[in-house]
């Protein structure tokens, strides 16, 4: 039994084709063919069963429960194969969602400064994007570290997570909008306002499912983005309401932030997060405790 094995195998459940398996790996059929049989034979299972159409090809029990596990082994060792890299080139890739970029920038610009007086900072590669995003990527052996923001009842079993914020949901209103009045208000208030928020790789889109449920309300969205500042523009010129963390700071005096009075509400939680299978480099090691101190200022 071969790595190689897993792979095709993988491929041929989702593909359902010896043929396009072969394509795609460009190897012959009869190597596709090879490696079930090498399979079935270590597993002592019937794993495929080919209909009487050359295309028909169904999955035995047996061959729906291998595919789970082998989906699984594939991923390891394509994240193996990246962490020996990563250990041979002395480099790190750290995540950070721009909202969490946003708040911390100057701890983070500092926490890399002082990184590089012990280490070359071109070891270090910035990969930007959504908590939800970077959370898969971290899973995957895409990114070695990150700052990760998540519900306080988030629980991910494949990574370890070291929060240094915790913060409340407000809404964010323009001076212009007669919400601005008020200093806090119910989520069932706002049936009738018009949203702008972040779009489905950041963790706002579960807290805004939460507060929409337990608020009993549909909200009804203008525009969603990725950018922050593009974001509280919107919110200034009264295009929209926002529901945010309150690690963000307004960008103008004339964007107002509401108490949510809502019993039960989440909290957003701020944390480094790297793999728990992650074998950390005295690199790694010194940078989180960098990013920890500076992150709790």
């Amino acid at each position: 039994m071969k790595t190689e094995d897993f792979k095709y195998f993988n491929e041929l459940y989702t593909k359902k084709s010896f043929t396009k398996v072969a394509q795609t790996f460009n190897v012959s059929q009869p190597s596709i063919s090879t490696a079930l049989k090498r399979l079935e034979s270590h597993f002592q299972s019937k794993l495929v069963i080919r209909g009487n159409s050359q295309n028909e090809l169904k999955f035995t029990p047996a061959g729906e429960q291998l595919y789970k596990h082998t989906h699984s082994i594939t991923t390891e060792i394509e994240t193996a194969l990246h962490e020996l890299n990563h250990l041979k080139s002395h480099s790190t890739t750290i995540g950070l969602p721009p909202m969490l970029k946003s708040a911390y920038f100057a701890k983070i610009a500092v926490a890399s400064k002082e990184f590089d007086k012990q280490f070359n900072i071109q070891n270090m590669h910035i990969f930007e994007a959504g908590s939800n995003v970077l959370k898969r990527s971290l899973i995957d052996g895409d990114v070695d570290i990150a700052l990760l923001g998540s519900l306080d009842s988030d629980v991910t079993n494949e990574l370890l997570q070291e929060p240094f914020v915790q913060a409340d949901f407000k809404i964010y209103v323009s001076s212009k909008n007669p919400l601005s009045q008020k200093e806090s208000l119910s989520f069932s208030d706002l049936k009738s306002e018009h949203f702008v928020g972040l779009d489905s790789s950041f963790i706002h889109n579960r807290a805004m499912a939460y507060f929409a449920s337990t608020g009993n309300i549909r909200p009804k969205f203008f525009m969603k983005t990725s950018d922050i500042n593009f974001l509280m523009n919107m919110i200034s010129e009264n295009l929209g309401i926002a529901l945010l963390a309150d690690i963000v700071k307004p960008t103008t005096p004339d964007i107002i932030t509401l108490s949510i009075k809502d019993d039960h509400q989440p909290k957003f939680v701020g944390s480094i997060a790297f793999r728990k299978n992650h074998l950390l480099t005295s690199e790694e090691k010194m940078l989180i405790t960098i990013l920890s101190k500076y992150s709790r200022k």
